[in-house]
């Protein structure tokens, strides 16, 4: 009896605690405008403006330098490989394939983590994967 009649005062206590913790935000406008970019996003806009770059391989070290480094995995911390292109949903392989696209190829980049790029694309992707959109 005694464990009954403690749960439901506690389980009401922890929803009305967690209930304040969502909601509208106070003091802020509510049309706040969007973070300038996203790490794992290359927009059209952005890569318009890398003018110096003619292939999508100078034109991503020069925007998201990052998505090339090889992170070592917990799992298996010897293992060779790159990040993994595709064009759409096609693989083409490593990234010295970026240079054979044209920066005006694409409409948007998108750089995937390892785990979601095995959740994507499946496995085989210790580094991660980089999926060229383009407009067709």
């Amino acid at each position: 009896m005694y464990a009954r009649s403690t749960i439901l005062p506690l389980a009401t206590l922890a929803a009305l605690g967690l209930g304040g913790c969502g909601g509208a935000r106070t003091g802020q406008a509510a049309h706040e405008p969007a973070p300038a970019r996203s790490s794992d996003v290359v927009t059209l806009e952005e890569l318009g403006r890398v003018t110096t770059s003619s292939t999508l391989f100078e034109a991503l070290h020069t925007l998201r330098p990052a998505w090339f480094r090889r992170n070592p995995t917990t799992l298996r911390p010897e293992a060779e490989g790159d990040v993994v292109v595709y064009l759409d949903q096609s693989r083409l392989g490593g990234p010295e394939t970026l240079r054979t696209i044209q920066v005006n190829a694409a409409t948007a980049i998108r750089h995937y983590s390892a785990s979601e790029a095995e959740a994507r694309f499946g496995p085989g992707h210790l580094h991660g994967a980089i999926q060229i959109i383009t407009a067709r």
